[in-house]
């Protein structure tokens, strides 16, 4: 026995510290009864990134959102400009009070009564670049061939031609300004600045559509070259993508037109070709004599007084630098509600109205949705009708919101005034109906209550989100 504990006995020195081997601890606590810890939402600011490409740091869906709840960022934009903040540092300084400049933006800018129509003409026919005889005659064709797929195919293929033989000067210039900026971004390369200096004046030289393949490829290989400097940020990145989508858009096929009319032909009947032919000639040679693609037709022949006034103090905000993070902000804002609409992101007609009567000052914001359905529209609509939706901002009064939903004959209106006002505007309710007389129309429910807090276009046009997000859109 004393031999045999004697052999199992560890040799081992009583002495000597051991040391355990330390075990692999798990890297988290996992329980079967609790499995949430384990599950994770999927990371949506991932999806659908080139829709937000230069948006870096913010979720598609909530920055969408956040631009959308103030429905009247360009009557505040407007409104402070009319208060003096925005217009001394948007013009050179001047020892009066009231300069003949300022002066003479007042008179342009303010619209009386009775040039509203007019004014509201001329920003819906600078809402789509589709406008004039051919494209109405298109609209009819596709009307009478809606279940022909083959034939909606091929009038797309045409407009989408017609586009790209008239932008051709527009898309050149965008990949100069893209350029330009880089050039401003890599002002510390001398090797690339010279590269870009000489791409720049080749894109703006009256030539540059028919040297434009070598441009394009000296293009790509700057951007190569970009890709592997030192100097090379994530914001480069999203424009050189922007580059070289628009170098993509442009068509080097002289042909390209022509093939897509004559396809486009065999689908219509021998008097729509007839038609068809005569729009066609004329469009083009007014696109001749235009030098690119153009909105106008006949009786289109004004711009918007407001939006090219807008867009003059915007460049001249751009040109003397933004003065501080604020100004920079405002003017961000208002670009976004300018160019939001119409489009994927807000498909609403959109129209800004500044207006003096006598000596008050009013300015609204107007958008409008002519396609409403059953989401924005009351029962009795039956699904089909038109959702509008003014902000205005009074001087000396407040701010009003008025709705309204046309459908068949009949006009419901909601009017949202501020609080203490509600029995004078209930009175003007009662006058309402004379203002439709002798017209097809005739007022249905009306309604006047405070306005106790700023609705969202996305709390005032219910379908508004399905159609941004595509889920009512047939392609």
């Amino acid at each position: 026995m004393s031999d045999f504990l004697r052999i199992t006995t560890p040799l081992v020195n009583k002495n000597q510290n051991v040391q355990p081997k330390p075990g692999v601890e798990p890297a988290g606590s996992f329980s079967i009864q609790n499995p949430t810890k384990v599950v994770q939402t999927h990371n949506q600011s991932e999806l659908l990134k080139q829709n937000n490409g230069l948006r870096e740091g913010n979720d598609s869906p909530t920055l969408l959102l956040n631009l959308l709840k103030d429905p009247s960022v360009t009557v505040s934009y407007l409104k402070n400009i009319f208060m003096l903040e925005e217009l001394y540092k948007l013009l050179p300084a001047n020892n009066k009070t009231v300069t003949k400049e300022i002066e003479s933006i007042f008179d342009v800018l303010l619209i009386r009564p009775n040039g509203l129509p007019q004014e509201m003409k001329n920003q819906e026919n600078a809402s789509t670049a589709f406008k004039g005889e051919i494209f109405d005659f298109l609209r009819t064709v596709s009307e009478n061939n809606r279940m022909k797929p083959e034939a909606q195919v091929a009038i797309a293929k045409f407009l989408r031609a017609l586009y790209s033989v008239g932008s051709q000067r527009d898309i050149l210039d965008s990949v100069a300004n893209n350029l330009t900026f880089l050039r401003n971004e890599l002002s510390a390369s001398r090797v690339l600045s010279e590269k870009l200096d000489k791409l720049i004046a080749g894109f703006n030289s009256k030539d540059a559509e028919n040297i434009f393949p070598e441009l394009k490829a000296q293009t790509l290989g700057l951007i190569k070259e970009i890709e592997d400097s030192i100097l090379f940020t994530p914001k480069m990145a999203k424009i050189l993508s922007i580059i070289t989508y628009n170098l993509s858009r442009f068509n080097t096929n002289p042909d390209y037109l022509l093939e897509s009319a004559m396809r486009l032909r065999h689908y219509l009947t021998s008097q729509e070709r007839q038609q068809f032919s005569s729009l066609f000639d004329d469009y083009i040679a007014q696109l001749k004599e235009n030098g690119g693609f153009s909105i106008r037709s006949a009786g289109m022949e004004e711009d918007s007084k407001v939006i090219s006034l807008l867009v003059e103090l915007i460049s001249r905000q751009a040109e003397t630098g933004k003065a501080n993070l604020s100004d920079s902000l405002k003017l961000e804002s208002m670009l976004h509600s300018l160019l939001s609409s119409p489009c994927n992101f807000t498909p609403l007609l959109h129209f800004i109205l500044p207006v003096q009567y006598n000596e008050t000052k009013a300015f609204a914001e107007v958008w409008i949705n002519p396609e409403s359905d059953e989401k924005d529209l009351p029962e009795e609509a039956g699904g089909k009708g038109m959702h509008i939706l003014m902000v205005i901002d009074v001087s000396s009064v407040g701010r009003f919101e008025a709705e309204f939903f046309v459908y068949k004959s009949t006009i419901d209106f909601l009017l949202f005034c501020p609080k203490g006002c509600e029995s004078g505007y209930e009175e003007m309710m009662k006058e309402v109906p004379k203002l439709l007389y002798g017209t097809e129309y005739h007022i249905g429910k009306t309604r006047v209550a405070t306005l106790e807090k700023t609705r969202s276009l996305m709390d005032v046009f219910k379908s508004l989100p399905y159609r941004r997000v595509g889920v009512d859109v047939k392609v």
